[in-house]
């Protein structure tokens, strides 16, 4: 059974499922997300820069800044996209959070990280109590990942450190 709003329906032009208070973020729940989308794009996709002048970073994370199109022609919004001048996209990458690792079983995690996988090169950023399974889900659904990593913030410091794992 649907959760409904029956006060938000007094407008016509109000989609069933789209009722306000059903559907917006929560910004208290989702900041430690967004932080690390935001600190992750600046450590390890600082774009442009002096090698790539032609890429530009972005996050989708508070807000939404660019969509990728998937192959049905809906789009999809990985956590940060690198585009080329050309706005081909070049590099995805995917924070994920122990709340959005505890939250989503695995066929879930599969087919995000696969459909990500198909767009462009993706970077994994996983917290480290979760690369066994991270790693395993990759291996048994054979994703194709350009890069595992995992993230924490140093205690105290409010500094990002992010480790390559090896696949």
């Amino acid at each position: 059974m649907a959760i409904i709003n029956k006060s938000a329906r007094a407008g016509e032009f109000v989609p069933p499922g789209a009722e306000p208070g059903l559907t917006r973020r929560f910004a208290w729940r989702d900041a430690d997300q967004d932080k690390a989308v935001h600190d992750v794009a600046a450590r390890r996709f600082n774009f442009p820069s002096p090698d790539y002048p032609t890429y530009k970073t972005y996050t989708n994370r508070p807000e939404r800044q660019i969509g990728v199109r998937l192959d049905d022609g809906s789009l999809a919004f990985p956590d940060i996209v690198v585009v080329d001048r050309d706005t081909a996209v070049r590099l995805i990458g995917e924070v994920e959070t122990h709340r959005s690792m505890r939250e989503q079983d695995d066929p879930a995690l599969v087919e995000k990280w696969s459909t990500l996988a198909g767009l462009a090169d993706l970077y994994l950023f996983v917290p480290l109590d979760y690369v066994d399974r991270t790693r395993r889900l990759i291996k048994k659904h054979r994703i194709k990942v350009a890069g595992l990593r995992t993230w924490r913030y140093i205690a105290g410091q409010d500094l990002i450190d992010i480790t390559d794992i090896p696949l």
